[in-house]
């Protein structure tokens, strides 16, 4: 099962979630195991049968408002008694000022106290955010990932294919590169699936007869960015006279990543044909899709009523004759 270390949340989300320890601790072996916070007020009242120790325990203005009418000994007999448990970090949002049994208490137990200007409602919001992100299921894939005129396209195929050089042509042309070579994916609440890049890898493309070439270096940081929602999948395979290939577009395929249908485009790659260009017009056609603008079913629709009218035509002239 994964787990992330306090440490590691505070490391990463400091600055994101604006948090500031209160004292000095081990942060090392409080583990967070899942994306589930828990706000501590029904606990502060004495009910601990059904409290969830194992997770991100929240502080508000409320339950500090409401320590503050416990008597001292009640106050601090609920708290030793919630701290003595193993729960990985507590946060007090708003900056509210933070009692001081409730710090003496999380030094006692030695749990990790963090404060945050971030409202309640506001910080739940964030990290759960962060919380599902960093849960989320994830996979790699071996292709390019490119942003399209906002649609992140998948392109997909064989090696030598001529996917890193399709990649590099539409960065020419403005487009921005995620991910070349490896594409990680992770598959986010709403049925998103967030592609993003190796770290090792970085901006860097291989091209074959050329080496590899930093696309931020030569094309600037505008040509780039880190992550980006996968909307669409282009799959490049190479020609085959024998295969029948889409020509209308009614009924396009799907690709399964983790549970999400993508709709998927096979490009056949043969000299003369202009991927870049072709890719291109798929992602304007998909956000013309998005917008409720369907142009091969508008097609089909057209020529199908002028059949019909046609049909209606030479019938009115086949009855007129035979009267």
């Amino acid at each position: 099962m994964k787990k992330i270390s306090v440490e590691s949340l505070f490391q990463q989300a400091k600055e994101r979630l604006r948090l500031t320890p209160l004292f000095d601790v081990d942060m090392r072996d409080r583990y967070i195991v899942g994306v589930d916070i828990n706000r501590m007020g029904m606990g502060l009242t004495g009910y601990l049968k059904w409290f969830p120790y194992h997770r991100l325990q929240i502080i508000g203005k409320t339950e500090i408002h409401y320590l503050q009418t416990l008597k001292p000994i009640q106050r601090r007999k609920i708290l030793q008694t919630l701290f003595s448990k193993k729960m990985p970090c507590v946060v007090v949002t708003h900056k509210m000022k933070t009692p001081a049994d409730l710090l003496a208490a999380a030094k006692k137990y030695e749990v990790p106290l963090f404060t945050t200007s971030t409202p309640t409602t506001k910080f739940i919001s964030e990290i759960s955010n962060y919380l599902e992100e960093e849960f989320a299921p994830e996979t790699t894939q071996h292709g390019t990932l490119m942003d399209i005129y906002g649609v992140g396209i998948l392109i997909l195929g064989s090696s030598g294919i001529g996917k890193s050089e399709c990649a590099l042509d539409l960065v020419e042309r403005g487009h921005r590169l995620v991910a070349d070579d490896l594409v990680y994916m992770k598959r986010l609440a709403n049925r998103i699936v967030m592609g993003s890049r190796s770290e090792i890898i970085k901006h860097h493309m291989e091209i074959r007869g050329l080496g590899i070439i930093n696309v931020e270096s030569l094309f600037g940081v505008g040509a780039i960015r880190d992550k980006k929602r996968i909307e669409l999948v282009v799959r490049l395979e190479e020609w085959d006279n024998k295969k029948e290939y889409d020509r209308l577009g009614l009924a396009p395929a799907t690709t399964k990543i983790f549970d999400v249908e993508l709709p998927t485009f096979v490009i056949p790659v043969r000299p003369g044909r202009n991927l870049a260009v072709i890719i291109e017009v798929a992602a304007m056609n998909h956000r013309s899709m998005k917008m409720g603008y369907f142009t091969a079913q508008e097609f089909a629709d057209r020529v199908g009523r002028i059949m019909t009218e046609e049909s209606d035509r030479k019938n009115k002239i086949r009855s007129k004759g035979i009267s």
